[in-house]
């Protein structure tokens, strides 16, 4: 059975017993394709220009624990709407997924005629970059994300014996360099992140903000030349998408909604009206292994497409 945690974020939630599901009782993998126009590259510096050789030093995975939307709308735009979701995360599982991801990222390299290093290849010749560190709470490392319209809190693995890449330290930039110098190929730092349950803005901008139960996505792939010191990336873009539309159920928490009276203040007071729900995602977690590894697998397809 896998470890199952939910964070104590804001308010006390408690967890749904649930566990992690073993690989052979995985669904059946939805079928996941990744539109053209939500894909962005820089490859200019370094495609064609590089031997074929890609170390795999870094991958994380990145599960939030909290999404949350917020929109503002009506008449002069004092009508404010938002949704939060809070989920709990399986460690094992996502291990799982990543180690996969991994795997079949290599295999695709290997099929497209590179030569792939993954991280146990590599052994100690690793670089020595910053790492994030654990939460006191969740036991993982805990990155969180807020452009005051959007904001999601991630719990971060990273692969077996290592751990995740701290995206802030500059001088992780330096550890590559030294990491990479007298190899040949490029190295490879890559991020793919996940969202139980989606919250977003409706079409309406009166109504605000709409919550659903499926699975966000988003991943990037950052390069760096071993022989001439380029860079570049491959990345959906930051809106991401949502790749299955149901992973689990969502339930309203109770207390979070907010009320009548509490409108009725907020009138008299001219501050205009808010929509405010909190709910609890309960994720089906042989639905959410299966969507993630498609995804993943999706994405990995596209980059080695994209360097050849």
């Amino acid at each position: 059975m896998g470890k199952l945690r939910t964070p104590m974020i804001a308010l006390a939630i408690a967890c749904f017993g649930v566990c992690a599901v073993a690989p052979s009782q995985a669904q059946d993998a939805p079928v996941v394709t990744l539109p053209a126009k939500q894909m962005e590259d820089y490859l200019g510096r370094i495609q064609g220009k590089e031997a074929q050789i890609a170390y795999l030093p870094a991958m994380q995975l990145r599960w939030a624990v909290r999404s949350k939307a917020t929109a503002t709308g009506g008449v002069f735009r004092k009508h404010k709407s938002s949704k939060e979701i809070f989920a709990p995360f399986d460690q094992a599982v996502l291990e799982r997924v990543l180690v996969a991801l991994q795997d079949d990222l290599a295999a695709r390299f290997e099929a497209a005629g590179w030569q792939a290093m993954t991280a146990g290849e590599l052994g100690t010749d690793m670089p020595q970059m910053k790492t994030l560190k654990p939460d006191a709470e969740l036991g993982l490392p805990l990155l969180k994300y807020n452009d005051t319209v959007n904001a999601q809190d991630h719990v971060v693995v990273s692969l077996p014996g290592t751990a995740p890449v701290d995206p802030k330290a500059i001088s992780n930039g330096m550890a590559i360099q030294r990491f990479l110098k007298g190899k040949k190929g490029l190295n490879a730092n890559i991020v793919y992140t996940f969202a139980p349950g989606t919250v977003g803005e409706t079409d309406s901008r009166m109504l605000g903000t709409e919550a659903g139960a499926g699975l966000w996505f988003n991943a990037r792939a950052d390069f760096n030349g071993a022989e001439r010191g380029g860079w570049g990336n491959i990345n959906i873009k930051p809106e991401g998408l949502v790749v299955v539309p149901d992973i689990g159920t969502l339930g309203e928490i109770a207390g979070s909604k907010a009320g009548t009276a509490e409108n009725v203040i907020r009138f008299i007071g001219g501050m205009g009206g808010v929509d405010r729900t909190g709910y609890q995602m309960t994720p089906d977690w042989a639905k959410a292994e299966a969507a993630m590894l498609a995804a993943g697998k999706a994405f990995n397809a596209e980059l080695v497409a994209r360097l050849k």
